[in-house]
């Protein structure tokens, strides 16, 4: 599987993860919730790079990182 493919595939899912870790850190300076941003494969691809638990879950898809 490339990581096109499984981007694809689980976008929801990863946007859902990401939200999830921007949350949990924006939470400590913030009392009001911030509107969720629209991202693009580019970026959910630099976080499937840079995040372990999103590179573990597209390693354990098979994708060649």
């Amino acid at each position: 599987m490339t990581m096109r493919q499984f981007i694809r595939e689980n976008r929801a899912e990863l946007d859902r993860q990401i939200n999830t870790i921007l949350t949990r850190y924006d939470a400590k300076n913030s009392a009001t919730p911030r509107p969720t941003p629209s991202r693009n494969d580019e970026e959910r691809r630099q976080w499937v790079l840079n995040d372990e638990g999103l590179y573990h879950m597209a390693r354990a898809a098979g994708v060649r990182v």
